[in-house]
């Protein structure tokens, strides 16, 4: 699926639930800090900066539910292949075969939400973890009653069997952190949460031993997201080829497989 927003960070303040990663962070998103005084080196008065409080935390399968009241409201909806196929036809509809993919792989322990100082999410990236050993290009499309979402489903298959991203890695790569859905709060974007994200997720990767991550975007944005966040294309193909996939409108013309070595 699609990162639906990934820009540079701006002063954003971490609150910190990775109490061993709290220095590395807080020193990282917060040089604003540092300003004032630099500025009075130069008789300047700095302006008020705003910094939003959050904090990172992992997802359980016990959010399955919030997680997925946060998709519906910020994901779903906005997704190029979603909408180009109308999957949700009215704001009350709901595509339980959607919702059942996009939080079948919270029980690997890997996905992480930002939530504000109120405790509610604001972003999110639900991941999963690959295994060389466990590797299967059976089309799981074929299984699915719903007509519309059974069309992403089989592009998706048709992704994963092209891209046959284990020829693309070391032999001594079996172990892979796939970033499957980013999304982030309509009011929170803008401000860097992707990054933020993604970084704790490729820390994560390394703390169970995966030697890469992978991306798989179906968007413009995603795709430029990703290359943000030095990803490196590994297969595209353009909906245009494939007569039975979503063809959303431009900008949104390929889909892409990334990975990052690590």
């Amino acid at each position: 699926m699609a990162v639906t927003s990934a820009r540079n960070i701006v002063d954003l303040q971490e609150k910190g639930h990775f109490e061993h990663d709290n220095e590395r962070i807080i020193e990282k998103y917060t040089l604003a800090d540092k300003l004032p005084s630099q500025l009075k080196e130069l008789n300047l008065r700095p302006r008020n900066l705003s910094k939003p409080a959050y904090s990172l935390r992992k997802l359980t399968t016990s959010d399955k539910e919030p997680v997925i009241e946060f998709l519906r409201k910020f994901f779903f909806r906005d997704e190029p292949l979603n909408l180009t196929i109308n999957l949700l036809e009215t704001p009350e509809s709901r595509c339980f075969e959607l919702e059942d993919y996009a939080a079948s792989t919270l029980q690997d322990g890997v996905s992480v939400a930002v939530v504000d100082d109120q405790g509610d999410f604001v972003g999110m990236v639900i991941n999963g973890i690959a295994r060389r050993e466990e590797v299967d290009y059976t089309d799981k499309s074929e299984e699915c009653p719903h007509p519309k979402f059974k069309r992403i489903l089989k592009l998706l298959n048709y992704l994963d069997r092209e891209a046959a991203i284990w020829d693309k890695l070391p032999p001594t790569c079996d172990t892979v952190l796939e970033i499957r859905i980013a999304s982030t709060h309509s009011d929170w974007r803008g401000r860097g949460l992707m990054r933020v994200l993604c970084e704790e997720s490729e820390r994560i990767a390394k703390e169970i031993d995966a030697g890469a991550l992978r991306m798989d975007t179906t968007s413009a944005f995603s795709a430029a997201a990703a290359e943000r966040l030095h990803y490196k294309s590994v297969f595209s193909v353009l909906y245009s080829d494939i007569p039975y996939a979503p063809h959303p409108d431009p900008p949104h013309s390929e889909a892409r497989v990334y990975l990052k070595q690590i």
